[in-house]
């Protein structure tokens, strides 16, 4: 189970995270969904015991990353979107390697299990090299799942593949789920968080928006899937809009105040999200608009404020 509490995350004067709280559950997928730049890279890597927070706190298997980051390593399986592999190592020597270095007994066996696993058993004498980029990438996911971890972080795993091999990569994922692991699924495309994720934590510019259920997502249609996408950009435009405009007036202020006015500022944007969704009108479109413009004079008042 992963805990992400009040997480921030600055580089110098340089803000990656601010404030992200999420859960993810054994047995189920989430998506966390931005653009480039958003911060989900960032946040994967904290979770995984790689990088310390700033502010806040992950618990993974109620084991805290500030606490003890070494047993948060061992727990977690991650996956990137470049496979970064030993390409002058057969399949069979690689996978070995990786076993000894977690101490996981019987090195030959697991390797074997997971050669089976990810459909590889003729490949496992054949140098890396020589490895399409489809099969790279799923070696680099036995890669992470030699010592059987109970959470895997997966971030833009199927980046550059082809739809064909992307189509299997996202079956095996959802494969991995049934074997009651928590799974975090890190990507900027919202197709690819529909088909394989239970929820999806919308990260934008790092502002956690809304939890959206994919499921009920997935039965009620695409026209709704886009309004619900609707609905998850404005409650982030207000927010973040409301946000520019209070580092502006309250400059200075305690922290503690500003976050009350957050929360309030939260409040006023699920009532309006629900409003845009329900209107199909040109006035619906044109509030849109007015959200559109209130998201950019939010970051660029924050971005001028906090520079």
């Amino acid at each position: 189970m992963i805990d992400v509490r009040d997480l921030s995350r600055s580089f110098g004067r340089t803000v990656a995270l601010e404030g992200v709280s999420f859960r993810v559950e054994p047995g189920e997928i989430v998506a966390l969904l931005g653009p480039n730049g958003a911060g989900k890279t960032t946040a994967s890597r904290i979770i995984a015991g790689i990088l310390a927070p700033s502010v806040g706190d992950v618990l993974v298997d109620g084991i805290s990353v500030r606490a003890d980051p070494g047993s948060i390593r061992s727990r977690c399986g991650m996956v990137t979107d470049q496979p970064s592999l030993y390409e002058r190592m057969t399949l069979r020597a690689y996978l070995e390697f990786f076993c000894r270095l977690y101490d996981v007994a019987a090195a030959a066996k697991r390797t074997e299990e997971l050669a089976e696993l990810l459909g590889l058993t003729d490949r496992l004498d054949v140098r890396l090299g020589a490895f399409s980029r489809g099969m790279k990438q799923k070696v680099a996911i036995a890669r992470g799942l030699v010592h059987d971890p109970p959470v895997l972080l997966l971030d833009e795993p199927a980046t550059a593949l082809d739809p064909e091999t992307a189509r299997s990569l996202r079956s095996f994922i959802v494969s991995l789920r049934a074997r009651h692991r928590a799974i975090l699924l890190c990507t900027h495309d919202l197709d690819e968080a529909q088909r394989i994720a239970d929820r999806v934590v919308v990260l934008y510019y790092t502002l956690v928006g809304l939890w959206a259920i994919v499921q009920g997502v997935r039965d009620r249609g695409p026209d709704k899937s886009l309004r619900g996408a609707i609905a998850i950009a404005t409650i982030a435009a207000v927010v973040q809009g409301a946000l520019g405009l209070l580092v502006l007036v309250f400059r200075g202020a305690p922290a503690d105040t500003v976050h009350i006015l957050y929360g309030l500022a939260l409040a006023v944007a699920m009532p309006l999200a629900a409003t845009v969704v329900r209107d199909r009108t040109p006035r619906g479109q044109s509030i849109a608009l007015g959200i559109a413009a209130l998201f950019t004079a939010g970051l660029a008042i924050r971005g001028i404020t906090t520079g």
